[in-house]
């Protein structure tokens, strides 16, 4: 039955699309389907954002399609007052982000970013919109009524600033998510210095140091969605979401989603492309907990070769050793064409950010991009966007000029003098004051360094592991087994799909079998 209502919801919903903005049936054009918003101003059809109101549902539509829906000045100038709006509205209850295209959003719009990086007198102008992108990445953070991100196709840098930070973000079979600024001399920003860390083990730090994309089922089982679902049932899902009313609970909202989530059978053929399992996973937790970056590379090569002292715990028996050393080589790859600055900025961004509060790590993200909008102190952000992004030079094909050129150059010191210290040493531009207002505000979220609606994604690897080491509340007084802690995951999480694949890929990789059959942790 279930299936029957997706499909007539579906049939209903599905409309003819522009060629030009390659929309499909769930990103139908917004001009047909509802209203402006009742507790808002209404936006021309032209414009780089729309806003709609169905019932007690509000939609924020990015309409930018030609440029990917990278976000500009104008954008976030039209984002930021409607959300305060709907936060304000009696009417409104649900706020759902999504596109008008085949593509959530590929970022920040860098190129214009850098092109005001060539005149002095413009670098205030570059680093006052990254404070104003902060602020409402905070915004986001913050809001009491749930936001729902339909993160289609491609959601990268300032995109995963935009869903991140919600109570729900919702992947498809096409989804791609990714932090590539390391491959620009910049570093990641819009809060993932927040999220990043908190992925199981070293995930975020392998993905900001190589800008390597998750896809689909892949981008949900590492913990940057909170649900899978098949994108040919997301106008049903938005058609459900509207028959909310104004008295459901954010518990109601993820049931609704849930309802339209990819079955169990989906889900297993839609994570097959996925590798950061088994030895793999492992080598990578292994690297990319070293302290330095030199030693991550160091590491890295001594997988390739063989020679790694840790070799047999990572790969076991039965794993390929070749498949490990091929992941290897290709990372450490990765990692040498980034900027050595950007790589050890990253790393101990993400560290410093592993022990903040959300508000503390934007107000450190806006100290950074201030510090990259200097090309007097830091010339590869807007040297990197130039060669990559404007010139279209392959780094494969030629080295990129970073300045310095080597990892040995950036000392600790430069990074802290440059990148953290207050003064900071220059003073083009000067560091935007961040202070993110809670007043005339409807019962905005204090700040928090465990993400409120963190519970319902897939459980992590340290929740799984305090079951199985007996330290969660609820854990039995004696050893379990493979079995019950599955069973347990089941039951806690009312059949989730993934849920299952998800605690028996971490049991596979992080526990031994003992005695009748009881698990320890190693």
């Amino acid at each position: 039955m279930a299936t029957q209502r997706i499909s007539m919801v579906y049939q209903h919903l599905t409309t003819s699309s522009s060629s030009s903005s390659s929309a499909s049936p769930a990103d139908a054009s917004p001009s047909a389907s509802t209203s402006k918003p009742q507790d808002g101003t209404p936006s021309s059809p032209d414009a780089p954002v729309l806003f709609e109101a169905e019932h007690s549902l509000r939609k924020v539509i990015l309409n930018r399609p030609k440029a990917l829906n990278s976000l500009n000045d104008e954008m976030v100038d039209l984002i930021l007052p409607q959300l305060n709006k709907f936060e304000q509205s009696d009417l409104a209850n649900v706020v759902l982000i999504k596109s008008n295209s085949k593509h959530f959003c590929a970022g920040g719009d860098v190129v214009s970013l850098a092109k005001l990086l060539d005149k002095e007198s413009e670098w205030k102008k570059a680093s006052g919109f990254f404070k104003k992108e902060y602020i409402m990445n905070h915004f986001l953070a913050t809001m009491s009524k749930p936001v729902i991100s339909l993160m289609n196709g491609v959601a990268f840098g300032g995109g995963l600033g935009l869903s991140m930070h919600g109570a729900f973000r919702v992947a498809t079979e096409t989804t791609q998510v990714a932090m590539p600024e390391t491959k620009i001399g910049l570093f990641p920003d819009v809060g993932a210095n927040f999220f990043l860390p908190r992925l199981d083990g070293q995930l975020g730090l392998y993905l900001a140091l190589t800008s390597i994309p998750l896809k689909g089922a892949g981008a949900y089982f590492a913990g940057f969605t909170s649900h899978y679902v098949p994108s040919e049932r997301l106008a049903a899902l938005e058609t459900r979401l509207a028959e909310l009313d104004s008295t459901a609970t954010v518990e109601d909202v993820n049931a609704a989603i849930n309802e339209f989530s990819a079955d169990a059978d989906e889900f297993k053929s839609a994570l097959k492309g996925y590798n950061l399992v088994g030895p793999i996973r492992r080598a990578l937790d292994s690297v990319f907990s070293r302290p330095t970056a030199e030693e991550m590379l160091a590491k890295l090569s001594a997988l390739e070769d063989g020679t790694h002292e840790g070799l047999s715990k990572i790969v076991r028996e039965g794993d390929s050793l070749e498949e490990v050393q091929k992941w290897a080589k290709e990372t450490r790859e990765a990692i040498e064409l980034r900027s050595p600055t950007s790589v050890k900025l990253s790393i101990k961004a993400i560290r410093e950010g592993a022990k903040l509060n959300i508000e503390e790590v934007l107000a450190m993200d806006n100290r950074i991009a201030a510090a990259c909008c200097s090309p007097a102190v830091h010339t590869d952000f807007r040297q990197g966007v130039t060669e990559f992004l404007i010139n279209k030079i392959k780094p494969e094909e030629q080295k990129p000029s970073w300045s310095p050129s080597t990892l040995s150059e950036v000392t600790p010191e430069h990074l802290q003098k440059t990148f953290f210290s207050s003064p900071p040493p220059f003073n083009n531009p000067p560091v935007p004051s961040f202070k993110p207002s809670r007043q005339d505000r409807l019962n905005p979220l204090p700040p928090y360094k465990i993400h409120p609606y963190s519970i319902y994604g897939l459980p992590s690897e340290n929740k799984i592991g305090a079951v199985v080491k007996g330290e969660s509340k609820d854990s039995p007084d004696y050893a379990v087994t493979r079995k019950e802690v599955i069973e347990k995951f089941e039951r806690e999480y009312s059949g989730k799909v993934g849920v299952r694949e998800k605690v028996e890929e971490v049991l596979d990789r992080r526990t031994v079998v003992g005695e009748q059959d009881t698990l320890r942790w190693v």
